[in-house]
């Protein structure tokens, strides 16, 4: 059965939804209620008849119209009663927050194969059981705990730890990154990552997909269907060290497995090891709104020597190449900048971040066949206007520029003019030359799976 029923609602019933603060049957219901949702809501608890304003019903069997997906938030000694009650009612798909299963160890398993024979049984699909919701912040669905819905965008951010991806759905909305669907997976018992990376390798909206990975559950079809993927696949596995194996254990149930037969599965089915979540969500940004490059060699750009140093000497500690600048290019950046300033890669401008300079270095850097992909950097000073250097190269991305082109904007609070003016044009920007480089370089590593690994 297709997973629309659960990301793509047109209809939700809310079982253990509540009229008391704070409770998570309350947050659920309010996430739902107040982010533009259009579909149908029915909040179900015997004990009310209306709650935040809207029509309560006993049970989800006394609600009148179809039902596609239950979110449910009750006890555990409930929730097999009412997953079969939702079975009954003609529920496609459950969320179930509820807790207490196999992440709790051999007393919670009974009840979790309890309740995934009701799933069979009537032929539902579920997200958990102990999951902290399903965002999608394209139809304003936010049937989770998230205290707020993401700004649309294309990445969609699958992750086991709930709590984390709290928090991290939180940070990218700091970073003013967009996401498309997020999805605590809990437990697994039913939809895994195999399921989800299916559904998410046909879904429109979704660019890139970042995941957050403890243990997989089917190894094989998991890498197999990673390998059948075009879409950047970006993933933090935790649980590297013997120590924090042993936490993963303890923290969801699943078994950790060797590192490294973890990293060479993933690099057998094309997809992107990042070391952190920093890392995680640099680079899906840069996947998201940028093309990938024909190669590693690398143009840099700055207006600080410094700057363009560290990005060079991260560039080679990352095989990515800083290759010479062909002499027509030279002779043409030279127009741009005083006559002591280099005109080899990478350039720097002496100091100078006009429009006008910025604006035709890019342009001719670009033009240079020994040139794959830019690194812009702009380094804050008082006689510089942050904004005109970024609207220079925003208005060569809008040209339809094939060629990507990272930038890092250095400096606070003094450059947030021209960070909202590359926000709102679609370049990926960084506080640090090292960011920038990390996202670079998962650009040009998903390059190289799409030549030679995916199918």
């Amino acid at each position: 059965m297709t997973l629309k029923a659960i990301f793509e609602p047109g209809s939700v019933a809310i079982i253990g939804a509540s009229s008391t603060p704070d409770k998570w049957g309350n947050i659920l219901l309010k996430n739902l209620l107040s982010n533009g949702f259009k579909g149908h809501v029915y909040p179900v608890n015997p004990k009310e008849k209306t709650i935040l304003g809207t029509v309560c019903y006993p049970s989800v069997l006394d609600i009148p119209d179809p039902v596609d997906m239950a979110l449910i938030a009750v006890p555990r000694s409930h929730a097999l009663l009412v997953a079969k009650e939702c079975g009954i009612k003609g529920v496609q798909g459950i969320i179930m927050v509820t807790a207490g299963f196999s992440e709790t160890g051999d007393k919670g398993r009974e009840p979790e194969k309890k309740l995934m024979e009701i799933i069979d049984r009537y032929d539902m699909r579920l997200v958990g059981p102990n999951t902290l919701g399903v965002v999608n912040a394209h139809i304003g669905m936010n049937a989770s705990i998230i205290s707020r819905l993401p700004e649309p965008g294309g990445i969609s951010f699958i992750t086991q730890s709930g709590t984390l991806g709290l928090a991290l759905v939180d940070w990218t909305m700091e970073m003013g990154i967009g996401l498309h669907i997020v999805v605590s997976t809990g437990n697994k018992s039913n939809i895994d990552d195999v399921d989800l990376l299916t559904y998410l390798a046909s879904d429109p909206k979704t660019d890139v997909i970042a995941m957050y990975v403890e243990g997989i559950n089917r190894g094989r079809e998991f890498i197999k269907v990673a390998k059948e993927i075009s879409k950047p696949i970006l993933v933090v596995k935790s649980g590297r060290t013997r120590s924090g194996s042993k936490a993963v254990f303890s923290h969801t149930g699943s078994m950790a497995g060797a590192d490294e037969v973890y990293s060479a599965a993933f690099k057998q089915a094309g997809i992107i090891r990042v070391d952190n979540i920093e890392n995680l969500f640099d680079s899906a940004l840069a996947l998201s709104v940028q093309p990938a490059p024909y190669g590693n060699r690398v143009g840099i750009l700055s207006n600080g020597g410094g700057a363009s140093i560290i990005a060079s000497d991260a560039c080679e500690r990352m095989g990515l190449i800083i290759p010479a600048l062909q002499d027509y290019t030279r002779q043409k950046i030279r127009e741009y900048i005083p006559e002591y300033a280099s005109a080899r890669n990478p350039i720097d401008s002496a100091g100078l971040a006009t429009y006008d300079v910025y604006n035709g270095i890019v342009k001719q850097m670009l033009l240079d066949p020994n040139i794959d992909a830019l690194i812009v950097i702009y380094v804050d000073a008082v006689v510089n206007d942050a904004a005109l250097p970024a609207q220079a190269i925003v208005d060569i991305h809008r040209g339809k520029c094939n060629k990507p082109i990272i930038a890092c904007w250095m400096g606070g609070t003094g450059t947030r003019a021209g960070v909202d003016i590359l926000e709102k044009g679609g370049l990926p920007n960084y506080p640090v030359p090292e960011r920038a480089v990390i996202a670079l370089k998962s650009l040009v590593q998903h390059n190289g799976f799409l030549e030679k690994v995916k199918v």
